[in-house]
């Protein structure tokens, strides 16, 4: 088989890792504190689902999901004034293995059919630069606190990593801020971690 019957095999061999979608549900999440000027302030995340789905262009170093929830900010109690705030919600996507400068397969065609390499003709050059993953942060929505609640709701957010070797995974999450005239409190939830 010549190096150009060899690439076309390659490529036209099926992609694997790409799944059917798959919608799971995340638990919900509640956080509240007391802050130092008497009030309660609770930070829920609602009605979660992480929904992975095919990649639509069947890349097989890219994954994509769909991601909703409901956010809600409340300040409870009878002391300081609220003067503002603000409800931030988003999500962070998690690349176990970086594979931004791609997978070299070459195949050079070697015209000098009297060398002494074992295979007469071909020389295949296979290189990747394997680089430690990270976390990408996606923001979704920023809501400023009026009165004493604010709330959020996202509905199929889409999320996509790319050039990213191993697992992928996805988590939603929020922080609230309020300001009175004596504090500054921030308080923040993170939904469970889910493959994509």
């Amino acid at each position: 088989m010549g190096p150009v019957a060899a690439t076309a095999v390659l490529l036209s061999a099926p992609v694997t890792g790409v799944a059917a979608a798959e919608l799971r549900p995340v638990p919900d999440v509640v956080r509240s504190i007391e802050t130092v000027d008497g009030l309660r302030v609770t930070l829920t995340l609602s009605n979660a689902t992480i929904d992975s789905v095919p990649n639509m262009a069947a890349a097989p170093l890219s994954r994509e999901g769909f991601l909703s929830g409901r956010v809600t900010l409340t300040v409870e109690g009878d002391g300081a004034e609220v003067n503002g705030g603000q409800l931030v919600v988003g999500a962070q996507l998690g690349c176990q293995v970086n594979l931004d400068d791609g997978i070299d397969l070459g195949l050079d065609l070697d015209a000098d059919l009297f060398d002494d390499l074992p295979i007469i003709g071909v020389n295949p050059d296979i290189g990747a630069n394997l680089r430690s993953g990270g976390i990408k942060t996606v923001g979704f929505a920023a809501k400023p606190l009026k009165a004493r609640s604010a709330t959020v709701s996202i509905l199929d957010a889409h999320v996509q990593v790319d050039e990213c070797g191993g697992v992928v995974t996805a988590r939603l999450f929020a922080v609230g801020q309020t300001s009175t005239d004596t504090s500054d409190d921030s308080l923040s939830v993170y939904s469970e971690v889910v493959p994509i």
